[in-house]
């Protein structure tokens, strides 16, 4: 995938998106991977998902992690079983 935002800012979010999930455990998705959400991200301004979020990752996405297995805008998940069983199903 070709990134949209290339240069200093975008490299700093893309940091920032890896160490979030590093820092809290978290698995990143692996289909999009996170060029998807930083592009996205620059292009609106605000958390793609929620415009009421200002930022990503948003202070809630660890939260939703714990409770539902993924954030609402399915970048971060709880792991990869979570992951697969919510695409291909479960056992």
């Amino acid at each position: 995938m070709k990134t949209k935002k290339i240069g200093k800012e975008g490299n700093k979010h893309r940091r920032g998106i890896l160490d979030f999930a590093r820092d809290n455990g978290l698995v990143i998705h692996p289909g999009r991977g996170y060029d998807y959400y930083v592009d996205n991200f620059f292009e609106c301004g605000h958390c793609p998902c929620d415009k009421k979020r200002p930022a990503c990752p948003c202070p809630q996405a660890v939260e939703e992690v714990k409770t539902v297995g993924w954030c609402k805008c399915r970048l971060y998940w709880r792991d990869m079983d979570t992951y697969k069983n919510s695409h291909v199903g479960g056992d």
